[in-house]
C-alpha cells in the first residue's frame, strides 16, 4: 500500500569503538562484546561475559541499545541513564559508537587493571 512503512531487515547493526580501527557487525539478539569476539576483534576488555566483573564497561556515545541485567556495583542507574553499560549486556538496536570505560572506583579491582 502507498505511503506504509516497512520495517527494514538488517544482518546486523554497525558498532564502531572510537580511537581503535577496525568495528564488527552485531545482530540485534547478540551482545556487542560476543559479537567483537566473534569477529576475531580484541577492541574492548574482556572479563567475565557475565554482567558483573565490569570489565567491559563502555559508554555508548550515539546509536541505541536495550540493556540486560548487570552489577550495579559496576553501572548504576545513574551511568546507565547517561548511555554507560557493559559491553556484554548491551543489544543494539541501531548502529552504534561505543569507547571503553574504566572500573567505577570502589567497586572492586579485576587483575592487571587499576582499581
Amino acid at each position: 500500500m502507498y505511503g506504509e512503512v516497512k520495517e527494514i531487515r538488517r544482518d546486523g547493526c554497525r558498532i564502531e569503538v572510537l580511537g581503535r580501527k577496525g568495528g564488527f557487525t552485531c545482530r540485534e539478539d547478540e551482545n556487542v562484546l560476543a559479537a567483537m569476539i566473534a569477529s576475531g576483534q580484541s577492541l574492548l576488555p574482556v572479563g567475565c561475559r557475565n554482567g558483573g566483573c565490569g570489565v567491559c564497561r563502555v559508554k555508548v556515545l550515539a546509536g541505541r541499545f536495550a540493556a540486560g541485567p548487570m552489577s550495579r556495583a559496576m553501572v548504576t542507574a545513574a551511568d546507565q541513564a547517561s548511555g554507560a553499560g557493559l559491553s556484554c549486556r548491551l543489544y543494539p538496536l541501531s548502529d552504534m559508537t561505543i569507547v571503553p570505560m574504566p572500573l567505577r572506583r570502589g567497586a572492586g579491582s579485576w587483575p592487571g587493571l587499576p582499581a
